[in-house]
């Protein structure tokens, strides 16, 4: 076959090779491109009209004007390299483009390219851009090339199916002959069969047909990459099907968003790149294939962009929201130096549809939208009708629920099943592992399309009460599965509904919504809310359905104490126990009272009675806790019996009563199971509580190891059933008062730490004040205070919390402290403060007033039962006798305090029962006498 050559300027253009060089070093240029230069090439110095080039370049097909200037935009840049000027493209308005060079035309007769058939394929296309975080995508096309014979690249759209595929292409080009075939432009048979002819620059040019095509390559060595299937699935698989089964010796790969369904095809599912999480470090940030990725294309568009640590987050937040989605993540970081990272952040889901700044060389690729009707179009109208509701879903879901909320219009489940099947199929859902089977999910970009489909098609507000529905359907069964399944399982199956969640209750509780059923949602998600650490965000909707509920007329009943008593635990944590949380606890006891609900009464009163503890008034919050069984409940619920036992164990504790607080908490703690039933979650969980509760009178009883081990249980308990407010209160008021009351700093640190970060993730102020006040009292005892602290900054101490820090530090024991502990009952914590009072005075010389509030604190110890109070009063008092007296005394403390020779205040009194002894052998018998 006779080869043309064009020689213009400093260009050489061999078209039929399609090899352009420019003084004899070749010029990166697309197939298409060659052609076009080729003909203008041809008739340089004429103008030759649009539709002459496209007619010559895409026979029979219809082509977008912007497509034949992306090319012209190309062959202009690359005559721009040459080292002299003179060659140039000029465009003539309403007339087409001419070539302004000389040109001149020799005739070649090129060698054999290789084929053994006369076929030279096209050069395969140059990669400008480098391809990031897909190596192991390639090796596995590239093995499964080598092992089959028909492998399909499928993905949605943007994901970088042909990145991967050229990739693996190329790495076949030295060991075979290769071909790229573009079907975008094809909408038939014979298109495709004249896009493959002129791929392989077969001599048959646009006259070939399927089966001359077929016989001049039947006994080719040839892989051929037809890119872009998803338009004509069922042409090219017939086609292909025909290339396999006629050349045995012909490999194909091929790309498209749904399979082919070939005989002997092999599906390659390309993922989106892995996205960073948002607890990432900033080096493990950058080392992201999705924000490597991004940063590198937004270096391309900004300059400088560089990741740090001042821009990571929204580098993170960018990434996740695109779902690690190659050409979003492109188009995104081409915007970032128009709009700027933070606002693009801020705004991305906003801003998806608008992202049209990077360059492509397919108009269904500058823009999101653009890529997205491509898809969508070529959709049947039911699932485009499916697709569309489908957007109303926030997290994943599976077939049972996308049948519910995507129901077809006079079909039936079948007629929509099949529909939600064919779109994961065609790669616009994804699919995911889930507990039970299958699940799936839509590509962020996708959703936010699908939404504006939804709300153009004027069915928005059906789709939107079928989702709530289903929500309120996916709770039922996630009360049933609360024990019935590990909590480790719950969570996993229904904790990402959360955002299903919030989008149900801002259409329930909207104006067009079903506001009751809105209310009745905000009621039914609290574990979700409290498990996920949302609470500020559950606090808003708590008030939103309150209002709602009194303007529907229906407050007064079963409902309102549940928002209430969600308001109070919210309460508690974000602001202490103040008049927010007073008022709405005696309305939970109130409506309780009203309407007999018994469980509902005993909220209300421990809620009133735990106030009332904190503000230092504990007999009268053990009156409250009493009466949380009524006298006439014969037999309450399981739920109810242990519940009010619990909080009576504590505050009988709280006035002092040890012992009988201590059979209470032993029987509870013998009988534990995980049965905090799903409602009760704002009660706290009960295994977690109860034992950190019993641990707390096991410490101050003396029995030290049992209560170290029970507060570790408490802890692990409280971790694995992610409730923060039960987490938090079991860690501020056992684990770390008494980690501290026996010297055990490292382990009072890690406590401590735990304290303040559940406080911080979960906003709570209250318990954020606890933890500060800890931490600064073990740094303190560990010599660490070498900062000021925030302590002066913040609200006084409750009167419990007060009397509690003192217990772990005499040094915080003030006049206040002795002068209200002393108007008082005596209580859990009296002897250790007035013991506290004494090593203060003791400080001041003041021996008398010491060895008084010893003597007290000792006496009230033992008749409680309190004996490491007890031990703590001897050692106080033994330093201030004689030998002879000192060493009974101690020796009588200890006695109870066996196998708990480890911890700090039983060295500290074996300390002095050594001294004492040590100084009795030195004097002799007779200084005793």
């Amino acid at each position: 076959m006779t080869e043309r050559i064009f020689r213009f300027g400093a260009f050489e253009l061999r078209a039929e090779r399609g090899q352009l060089l420019n003084s004899g070093v070749p010029v990166s240029l697309g197939s298409r491109a060659i052609s076009i230069l080729a003909l203008l090439a041809e008739r340089a110095g004429t103008v030759v009209s649009v539709q002459e080039i496209t007619s010559h370049v895409w026979p029979n097909l219809f082509i977008q004007d912007n497509n034949l200037r992306v090319h012209l935009t190309a062959i202009r840049r690359a005559l721009r390299t040459a080292k002299a000027g003179g060659v140039e493209i000029t465009n003539v308005p309403g007339r087409g483009y001419r070539l302004n060079a000389d040109v001149t035309v020799e005739l070649s007769l090129p060698p054999d390219a290789g084929t053994g058939f006369g076929l030279r394929p096209l050069p395969l296309p140059l990669s400008v851009n480098r391809l990031i975080g897909r190596a192991d995508c390639v090796a596995s096309v590239m093995e499964s090339v080598d092992r089959h014979r028909l492998v399909t690249v499928v993905g949605p759209g943007g994901i970088g199916k042909t990145s991967v595929a050229l990739a693996a292409l190329s790495k076949f080009a030295t060991s075979i002959t290769t071909c790229f075939v573009d079907l975008t432009n094809c909408a038939s048979v014979e298109h495709v069969t004249t896009a493959v002819a002129a791929a392989l620059q077969s001599p048959m040019g646009s006259e070939a047909t399927p089966a001359v095509l077929i016989d001049s390559i039947r006994d080719a060595e040839l892989l051929l990459l037809l890119d872009n299937c998803e338009h004509l699935i069922d042409i090219t698989a017939r086609a292909a099907e025909a290339i396999l089964q006629s050349c045995r010796r012909v490999k194909l790969l091929a790309t498209s968003r749904e399979p082919l369904r070939v005989p002997g095809e092999v599906q390659f599912y390309i993922q989106p790149l892995p996205v960073p999480a948002m607890t990432d470090k900033i080096e493990a940030i950058a080392d992201s294939p999705a924000a490597t990725l991004f940063v590198e294309r937004a270096q391309a568009s900004a300059g400088a962009f560089a990741i740090n640590e001042d821009n990571a987050k929204q580098i993170v937040n960018i990434c996740r929201s695109l779902d690690g989605l190659p050409l979003a993540l492109e188009l995104a970081a081409a915007a970032v130096p128009l709009v700027g990272i933070d606002q693009l952040s801020s705004e991305l889901t906003q801003r998806l549809s608008l992202l049209a700044f990077g360059r492509r060389t397919l108009a269904r690729h500058e823009t999101l939208d653009a890529m997205l009707d491509w898809s969508f179009e070529l959709l049947p109208s039911a699932e485009r009708t499916v697709l569309s509701s489908l957007g109303c879903f926030r997290s994943s879901f599976d077939l049972a629920a996308a049948v519910q909320v995507a129901a077809l219009d006079d079909c039936g489940e079948q007629e929509t099943e099949y529909a939600v099947l064919q779109l994961a199929a065609k790669s616009l859902l994804v699919i995911e592992p889930a507990l039970p089977g299958v699940a799936y999910r839509l590509l962020e970009t996708t959703k936010v399309y699908a939404r504006r489909k939804l709300e153009a098609s004027g069915q928005a507000e059906i789709a939107a009460r079928r989702h709530a529905e289903w929500v309120r359907s996916l709770l039922e069964r996630a009360q049933d599965d609360w024990l019935r399944l590990e909590r480790a399982t719950w969570w996993e199956r229904y904790g990402p509904a959360i955002d299903d969640v919030r989008a149900a209750l801002i259409w329930s509780l909207g104006e067009a919504g079903d506001q009751r059923l809105g209310v009745r949602l905000t009621i039914a998600s609290a574990p979700l809310w409290t498990g996920l650490a949302q609470f500020a965000e559950y606090n808003r909707w708590l008030e939103r359905a309150l209002v709602t509920l009194n303007a529907l007329g229906e407050a007064g009943g079963a409902e309102e104490i549940q928002l209430q008593i969600g308001l109070c635990v919210l309460a508690f944590n974000a602001d202490r126990p103040g008049e927010k949380f007073v008022r709405a606890a005696e309305q939970v006891r109130r409506i309780g009272e009203k309407i007999g609900d018994p469980l509902a009464r005993a909220t209300g009163l421990w809620l009133l009675s735990g106030q009332r503890g904190i503000m230092g008034d504990h007999p009268g919050s053990l009156v409250l806790a009493r009466q949380m069984l009524e006298p006439t409940a014969s037999d309450p619920n399981p739920d109810l019996r242990d519940f009010a036992r619990r909080v009576v164990a504590l505050m009988t504790f709280r006035v002092g009563r040890l012992a009988e607080s201590a059979a209470i908490g032993a029987e509870l703690v013998a009988d534990l199971t995980d049965r905090t039933a799903y409602g009760a979650v704002l009660r706290y969980n009960h295994s977690t509580v109860a034992r950190g509760n019993h641990a707390l009178t096991l410490a101050i009883q003396g029995r030290l190891e049992e209560s170290l081990a029970l507060i570790a249980e408490a802890v692990v308990d409280g971790e694995r059933l992610r409730n923060p407010a039960s987490f938090c209160y079991v860690l501020s008021s056992a684990a770390c008062p008494v980690s501290l009351w026996l010297g055990e700093n490292d382990l009072a640190r890690h406590y401590v730490d735990l304290l303040a970060r559940e406080a911080s993730e979960n906003r709570f102020t209250y318990m954020g004040e606890l933890a500060l006040w800890f931490s600064t009292i073990v740094d303190r005892r560990t010599g660490r205070l070498s900062q000021p602290t925030a302590l002066g900054q913040m609200p006084p101490p409750l009167p419990h919390d007060k009397d509690m820090f003192i217990t772990t530090c005499a040094a915080l024991c003030d006049k206040e402290a002795v002068k209200r502990v002393l108007a008082q009952e005596t209580h859990w914590a009296t002897a250790e403060i007035l013991r506290a009072h004494g090593e203060v005075q003791l400080g001041l010389n003041d021996e008398e007033t010491a060895r008084a509030m010893f003597v007290r604190a000792l006496s009230i110890a033992e008749a409680q039962g309190s004996r490491l109070w007890a031990l703590r009063a001897a050692t106080s008092l033994a330093r201030l006798m004689p030998p002879n007296e000192a060493a009974p005394l101690i020796r009588s403390a200890l006695t109870h305090m066996d196998n708990a020779a480890r911890f700090a205040d039983v060295r500290a009194a074996r300390m002095v029962l050594t001294k004492t002894t040590s100084k009795r052998r030195r004097a002799g018998p007779a200084a005793f006498e």
